[in-house]
This record gives structure tokens, sequence and C-alpha cells, in this order.
């Protein structure tokens, strides 16, 4: 984190800049450190988040509901590189951080204020970059379901909707990166966290435009009336269940949206037709294929699994789409802090 410290240490308000290992007493939210600033008013301790990733508006929407709801002690951001459209998404919501360029947001109480943009970086942040959707389809698969791990490569290629080589190359990868350990018994994930951020980054960049189908308007007066009459014209082929916020619904009984998303195993060339569905941009009805047949293992019949509905709730970017992505992932899914 030398890098981050530095940028901050140039500033004209901060005398000391350290930093140190979280520690446990931190509550329900498990920082990856502590940041100790001393400013000519006073010391100020912020919890940090640390990005090896591209940044997303999913991964950062994600980060601001599960922190937020976590603590109430401030915090920033360490990232690789926030672009100036992400710097002021990031700037509106409140949020401090500081990228490996030199651009920054900070705010020491109602004393400093700070906004750096428009640095360059000096390459193009690493982590996640050079993954293509395939191996993002990998690492969707062993957070949903780490036993995959452990078994052969056939397998977690077929849960992964991939190749064999995409799955081993990946797990090759995620080893040599240190995210996956061998032991003599088994293989685990040592930071499902990091993982789960180049998901979420890959999901919205590269898995999420391969998966799509369309987008479609109909004549059904609501979202609910749409969805019981594609239920009855689907029947059970293809392979479908909800995403989005139906699934939302279902799992939740509070959140619902105005988009249907649905998820098929195939889209065969007359499925809009047989959903009495027109092609359009801004339709409410959105039709995307699964990351593999594990997607469809939901905890109710008609979801898909429980972390792609969060993947997409955090990919609409509003907030009551992430309130209802944080209480599936607190409900669901067994994810790190």
């Amino acid at each position: 984190m030398d890098r981050y410290l530095t940028h901050l240490r140039a500033l004209p308000f901060v005398r000391r800049a350290a930093i140190r290992n979280a520690g446990a007493g931190q509550g329900p939210y498990r920082p990856d450190a502590v940041l100790t600033l001393r400013a000519p008013q006073g010391r100020h301790e912020l919890l940090v988040e640390l990005k090896r990733t591209h940044l997303t508006y999913a991964l950062v929407d994600g980060m601001l509901a599960r922190i937020g709801k976590a603590t109430d002690r401030p915090w920033i951001l360490f990232a690789p590189y926030v672009g100036q459209q992400m710097g002021r998404h990031l700037d509106e919501h409140g949020m401090n951080y500081v990228d490996a360029a030199g651009n920054c947001r900070l705010r020491l109480g109602d004393d400093h204020v700070v906004i750096i943009e428009g640095q360059r970086p000096a390459r193009e942040a690493a982590g996640g970059r050079g993954m293509g959707a395939a191996g993002f389809q990998v690492l969707f698969a062993v957070l949903a379901k780490p036993d995959l791990l452990m078994a052969p490569v056939r397998t977690l290629a077929d849960a992964a909707g991939v190749g064999k080589t995409a799955a081993a190359e990946t797990i090759a990868r995620l080893k040599k990166e240190g995210l996956v350990a061998a032991g003599r018994r088994r293989r685990h994930l040592v930071q499902p966290k990091a993982i789960l951020d180049r998901w979420l980054a890959g999901y919205a960049t590269a898995v999420r435009p391969r998966l799509f189908v369309g987008r479609y308007r109909t004549e059904d007066p609501d979202p609910a009336a749409l969805e019981n009459r594609i239920e009855k014209a689907l029947g059970e082929t293809p392979a479908w269940a909800w995403g989005g916020g139906g699934a939302a619904m279902r799992l939740t009984k509070h959140y619902r949206g105005e988009e249907s998303v649905l998820h098929v195993e195939t889209a065969p060339p007359n499925l809009a037709k047989r959903l009495r569905a027109l092609p359009a941009d801004d339709g409410p009805l959105i039709i995307l294929r699964v990351p593999g047949k594990i997607g469809f293992e939901g905890v109710i019949p008609r979801t898909v699994h429980p972390l792609l509905v969060y993947t997409e709730l955090l990919t609409v970017g509003h907030e009551r789409a992430r309130e209802a992505a944080q209480e599936i992932r607190e409900r669901y899914l067994e994810l790190p802090a």
C-alpha cells in the first residue's frame, strides 16, 4: 500500500500517514487495513477498502451497500485507478478514495477537503484485466459452489459453461496469484473477496454482454402480469428462471423494480414470438442466458443462483436495488464482509 500512502503524504494538510492491520473488533465489516492520518487539527482514523481490480459501477455500488450498512466509521477506498467519471460517482456518495496515479477525494471532518482528478495511470490496472468471459464464469462457479475446486476439470467446466482448457487455465492462474491454495486433500479459496471483486467487474464488462439476448416490450400492464403470462408460455423448454428484481421479490418479499430479468439456457429464434415480445431499447423485459448450468441452482424454484441475482441487482445501479442485493448477500450467500 506504499504507493497510496505516498500520494496521501503529499497532501499539504497531511503531516503523517500510516497503515496498520485491521485485526479484530471492527464490527461486522472487516476492513483490509486501518489508515491513520495526522493533520494540524488532530488525528483521524479511516477504515481501508483495498481493490486490486478494475472498478465498475456494480462493484462500487455493492461496496457502498455493504459497508454503508455495516459501519458508520469513516473509510477510504484504495484502488489501482479511478477515472474522472467514476471519481465523480464516488464523490456524489461521499466516498474517500486514492488511486495509484494520485487521483483522490479526501474529507477529514469539516477541516480539510481535497479532490484531485485527471491524473493518468502509468500503465493499465491489473487484477482481472486480460481475463476473458470464460475465465470470469469459472470465478462465478467457484464462488457459487466452492466444492467445485475439488471436482474434475470436466465437471467444473460443465458447471461454468466453458471449455476444459479455460477452466484449467483459470484455476492455474488463481493458484499462481495466491487466490487459490492446494493442500494435500483439497483446494480452497484463499481470498474470496478478491475473487468476488473480479467477478463483479467482469460480469458488467465481459460476461453480461455475452449472455445478453435482448430487451423487449410486451402489452402486459405490470411486471406481475408479464411474469405470469411468460411462465405459462415457456413451460419447461428451454430451461429458464427469473433473476434481477423478479427473483429479488421472490427471495426478499419487498423489492420488485420495474424490470423483469429472464434467464434462459438457450434462446431459440422464435423465443420473442412465443413470448409476444417486441424488441425495445427501453423495454422492461430483459432476456439473458446463464453463466453455466450452476446459474440455475437457485434456492427457491424458478430463480437463478442468488449470487447471479445479487450481481444483476448491482448492475441496475440504483439505491433500492443495492439494498435488495445486500439483503440477498446477507441471507443467502456465504461471502466475506
